[in-house]
């Protein structure tokens, strides 16, 4: 039905042709077991980094339209506090249209062996698309971690790419892993509209900045390349952007990927005094181009401080 939609509708006034725009809808894929084959076996693994791993989710919901789309992007700590961020939905935090997930646990002894996304998407009533990250590897248990779209419409051309320049977590001390970052993009469908939508958890460690940039900037080639509106959040990880905002420099170059690609920052408009996600860094954002956007917000600390380590972060969206 999403492609026959994508076929027959008229192209709106927006200067974008959307009825040329092939919709491939997603298919609802739950899994038993491991997304990862080389999570049954992971000494056996060919690459360490650049594994395969299925997406999982469902497809089922197609709620009747909004006025404007709430955005919003959360690391959530693998769910450790997965019944209280539930809770806050709604009361300390908007429920919104879609949801830019990341560090999302699955199957993981230490979040109670929880799909957290499906858990997720289950109380929240959305279509998700799940891509795996990492394939944690600890003493007892091995269990899978990663990105995911969320959404109250239609997911189509969903895809994962494993970015091209990785940092391997395979010898690391305190984090044995299998895999590698990765980014998980949808095409979010709102009635005769499309918005392409990216989740980005960039790589974190200091030493390999030069891995982190290399990702953002394929991430943001990926988005600039769209015909039509794109979202892109999550956690950057970006260690020089919380300097850049209080001084008014551009030298960040992760964020930087985005900005010079035709992206918008949706929350400029904050002051950067108040924009922290974890502790004093501003590290998650979400980044726009060809959508209106108003009523950027960041859950204040005293509303979300203990539901994870990382502030949620949103604004609302209108499609032209």
């Amino acid at each position: 039905m999403l492609l026959l939609l994508a076929c027959t509708s008229e192209p709106t006034d927006t200067g974008f042709d959307y009825g040329s725009h092939e919709l491939v809808p997603f298919e609802s894929t739950l899994v038993e077991g491991f997304l990862c084959p080389d999570a049954q076996d992971p000494e056996s693994a060919t690459d360490v980094q650049f594994i395969e791993c299925a997406i999982e989710g469902e497809n089922d919901q197609a709620p009747e339209p909004v006025q404007g789309l709430v955005v919003m992007t959360w690391n959530i700590e693998r769910g450790y506090r997965l019944d209280e961020q539930l809770a806050a939905f709604g009361e300390t935090i908007p429920v919104p249209d879609i949801l830019l997930l990341s560090e999302s646990d699955r199957g993981c002894e230490r979040t109670g062996q929880a799909n957290v996304t499906q858990e997720l998407a289950d109380a929240l009533q959305m279509n998700w698309a799940y891509a795996v990250e990492f394939v944690e590897l600890g003493p007892s248990v091995t269990c899978e971690h990663g990105n995911a779209v969320l959404s109250r419409y239609p997911l189509a051309n969903v895809e994962q790419f494993r970015h091209s320049a990785n940092h391997s977590w395979y010898e690391d001390g305190g984090e044995p892993r299998l895999g590698g970052r990765i980014a998980i993009a949808a095409d979010v469908v709102v009635e005769d509209r499309f918005v392409h939508v990216v989740s980005v958890h960039f790589e974190s460690t200091i030493s390999a900045f030069d891995i982190q940039v290399a990702q953002a900037v394929e991430t943001a080639e990926h988005a600039a390349a769209q015909p039509f509106a794109v979202i892109a959040g999550g956690d950057t990880n970006a260690p020089y952007y919380t300097f850049d905002l209080a001084n008014g420099d551009d030298n960040d170059e992760t964020i930087g990927a985005f900005l010079d690609r035709g992206l918008e920052d949706t929350h400029l408009a904050i002051h950067p005094d108040d924009r922290a996600t974890r502790g004093p860094l501003v590290l998650d954002v979400l980044l726009a181009r060809d959508v209106d956007h108003r009523d950027p917000a960041i859950c204040s600390v005293d509303d979300c401080d203990g539901l994870s380590d990382h502030l949620p972060v949103w604004t609302t969206v209108s499609l032209r």
